[in-house]
């Protein structure tokens, strides 16, 4: 199976992030989606309807970004699609709105 690059904008209210168990550094995100749309030319292969709630994993370089921000706070961010199920923030494109 070939992977396809992708990527999805997001609007969302944060919910609660934690220590992601499996991968070190990481953060395991909850927010709830409040406008979604594609990022460009690449497609957009998250299925993210307003009032959805998705959970995002987020890399240590975006880390200090998402400590900063509040639950019940806006963010935006640019998520890709690893797997099914599996969305992880496009580095750098994390920040308040």
């Amino acid at each position: 199976m070939e992977a396809i690059e992708n990527a999805t904008r997001l609007k969302a209210r944060l919910l609660e992030c934690s220590a992601d168990p499996a991968r070190p550094g990481w953060l395991r995100c909850t927010v709830q989606v409040q406008d979604s749309g594609p990022v460009d030319d690449r497609p957009s292969l998250v299925p993210a309807a307003v009032g959805d709630t998705l959970a995002v994993l987020v890399g240590p370089e975006d880390r200090a970004q998402l400590d900063a921000i509040k639950p019940g706070a806006g963010v935006v961010m640019q998520v890709r699609l690893r797997a099914p199920g599996v969305h992880t923030v496009v580095p750098g494109s994390v920040g308040a709105d």
